[in-house]
């Protein structure tokens, strides 16, 4: 009798340890995972990480110009309110200046810049891999990676999560670090057929970056430099696609 009560009680902090030790393995990986996200995208240092796109609508603008200058660049054609100064041409953009000291910088995503290759570049089982882990939804199109990146944040980290959902937020959020740089507010609104990311508001920045993805899913950026949202929204309201 004494000898069985002796037994049990090494036999229960002997399984008690073995359980927290099974425990603390299985989670190991997604704690090493969790305090590597934690500690590097903590919001106090990367805020723009937890940022989202806010929907906004265009609204047709009043306002009226009599000879807007009209921008082309590739297959895109836009509608400038303002005067030209000159014209600056590189391999990779295009840079107006106007007279009102406003600017505007447009190029086109190349293919080696696709965040969409970046997350299928792989073999035919690594890309079937990527289809099952991110939703064959969310990679059908560059809009849709990029959408899907944008919608990403540290904070949907879960320890409860299964690895392999935890594990796919990596490139993910990597992916979205190189989006940080644009400011701390995100816009997204359609255009017909052409659907857009806005990154800053004008009221508190000079820098405003825009995203356009048309139905060939090609992407073009813009940078408007000085510009209002005023403005801004009549410019893409101009819109067109050859």
């Amino acid at each position: 009798m004494f000898e069985q009560a002796k037994h049990r009680k090494v036999f229960i902090p002997v399984v008690a340890f073995l359980i927290i030790v099974s425990i603390v393995f299985y989670f190991s990986d997604r704690l090493t995972l969790y305090f590597f996200i934690a500690t590097k995208y903590s919001k106090t240092k990367t805020p723009a990480m937890y940022v989202i796109p806010i929907a906004r609508e265009i609204l047709p603008s009043n306002e009226t110009f009599s000879t807007p200058y009209l921008l082309s660049y590739e297959s895109v054609k836009l509608k400038i309110p303002w005067e030209l100064k000159e014209k600056s041409e590189s391999i990779f953009s295009t840079f107006y200046v106007f007279r009102n000291k406003k600017g505007i910088v447009i190029s086109q995503q190349g293919e080696d810049e696709s965040f969409r290759q970046k997350l299928l570049d792989e073999e035919f089982l690594e890309v079937q891999k990527s289809k099952f882990l991110y939703g064959e939804e969310n990679l059908k199109s560059e809009y849709a990676v990029s959408n899907l990146i944008l919608h990403t944040t540290p904070d949907q980290f879960r320890i409860s999560r299964p690895a392999p959902e935890n594990e796919k937020m990596i490139p993910l959020l990597m992916l979205k670090g190189l989006y940080s740089v644009y400011g701390n507010v995100i816009y997204k609104f359609n255009l017909d057929n052409v659907r857009c990311f806005q990154f800053g508001n004008p009221q508190t920045t000079k820098n405003i970056y825009v995203h356009l993805f048309n139905e060939k899913d090609q992407v073009f950026r813009l940078h408007f430099i000085a510009a209002t949202q005023a403005e801004i929204d009549y410019i893409l309201s101009s819109i067109e696609f050859n």
